[in-house]
């Protein structure tokens, strides 16, 4: 399926996102901080890269400036507890939304990137 690294700082909501992912034939990697995003980002190709609710606006910026420059065109999903903050990420899904709704979201992405 799909290699997809999932950022936040929320044990338990990573956890439960890895945990889904899995089940639905994924491999997941977790980074925490910048460091281990950058250390994710140079041994595997990232598909999928998922940025956390729980993360910090202004850390969600620098975490996406990284993926950009390390992810070699993976696709960055946003989740978002009120309102998107990264506007140019290539998909976005809230908080509160099903994990039904969010493998969905990452088969089309995936779909997406494969077609480029």
């Amino acid at each position: 399926m799909a290699d997809i690294l999932c950022i936040g700082i929320d044990d338990g909501s990573m956890q439960t996102k890895q945990s889904t992912l899995q089940r639905a034939g994924h491999t997941v990697s977790l980074a925490k901080d910048v460091r281990q995003v950058i250390a994710a980002c140079s041994g595997i190709r990232f598909d999928v890269i998922l940025i956390g609710q729980t993360l910090p606006g202004k850390e969600k910026l620098r975490v996406h400036e990284l993926i950009q420059q390390y992810g070699e065109g993976a696709k960055i999903l946003e989740q978002h507890v009120a309102a998107p903050e990264l506007i140019s990420a290539d998909a976005h899904i809230g908080a509160g939304q099903s994990s039904e709704d969010l493998i969905a979201i990452i088969q089309t992405l995936v779909a997406e990137r494969k077609s480029a």
